[in-house]
C-alpha cells in the first residue's frame, strides 16, 4: 500500500471509530451504577437500620425503683428513634419520586458528615467519662469553636441550654441524666 492511501485509510471514519457513541451508553449505566450509591437513599437506609437497633437496645433498659415520672428512660430516645425512622423513610420517598437531576455523584459521606460522626463519638464517649452536663458543655464549646464562632452571646446560649436541659429532666421529669466514671 502506498503512503497516500494509508493516509486516506487513516483519515476515513471507521465502523470502530462511529461506533465510539456507546460513551454515552456507558455513562448511562455507570448513572444507573451510581444510583446503587446515591447517598440519598443509602444514608437513609443505615439510619433506618441503626434507629430499628437502638430501638431494640432502648426495650432493654432498666426501669429505675426510685424514678417516680410519668415518662421513663426508654420514652425520649424512642421517640428520637422513631421519628429518625419516619423522616428517613420520607427522605427516600421524596428521593424515588423526584427525576435525577445530576449526573454527577456527590461523594457518599463529605467531609462535614465524618467531622459530625467523629464528634458525636467523641460527645458518647466523653459523657461515659465525666457525665452529661461536662460532657455537654466541653462538647458545645468545642463545636462552637471548631466553627470560629467568636459572638459570646451564642457561648451563653448554649450553656443556658445545657443547664436547662440538665434541671428539665432532672427537677421536672423525673429523669437522671448520665453520670460519668469520674464525676
Amino acid at each position: 500500500m502506498s503512503q497516500n492511501s494509508l493516509q486516506q485509510k487513516g483519515s476515513q471514519p471507521t465502523i470502530s471509530d462511529n461506533n465510539q457513541v456507546p460513551k454515552n451508553n456507558h455513562s448511562s449505566s455507570n448513572a444507573s451504577t451510581l444510583s446503587l450509591f446515591d447517598r440519598d437513599i443509602i444514608f437513609p437506609c443505615l439510619m433506618i437500620v441503626i434507629s430499628a437497633i437502638i430501638l431494640v437496645i432502648i426495650s432493654q433498659f432498666d426501669k429505675p425503683h426510685f424514678q417516680d415520672a410519668s415518662v421513663n428512660a426508654q420514652f425520649f430516645p424512642s421517640v428520637i428513634a422513631i421519628a429518625q425512622i419516619i423522616i428517613c423513610i420520607a427522605l427516600i420517598a421524596q428521593r424515588k419520586l423526584k427525576a435525577p437531576l445530576k449526573t454527577n455523584s456527590l461523594p457518599l459521606f463529605s467531609k462535614m458528615a465524618v467531622f459530625g460522626i467523629g464528634f458525636l463519638i467523641a460527645y458518647a464517649v466523653l459523657i461515659n467519662l465525666v457525665g452529661y452536663l461536662i460532657a455537654s458543655l466541653i462538647a458545645f464549646t468545642v463545636y462552637l469553636m471548631c466553627f470560629k464562632v467568636k459572638k459570646p452571646l451564642y457561648y451563653l446560649i448554649a450553656w443556658v441550654f445545657v443547664f436547662g436541659v440538665y434541671y428539665l429532666f432532672g427537677e421536672v421529669f423525673y429523669i437522671s441524666l448520665p453520670q460519668g466514671l469520674f464525676y
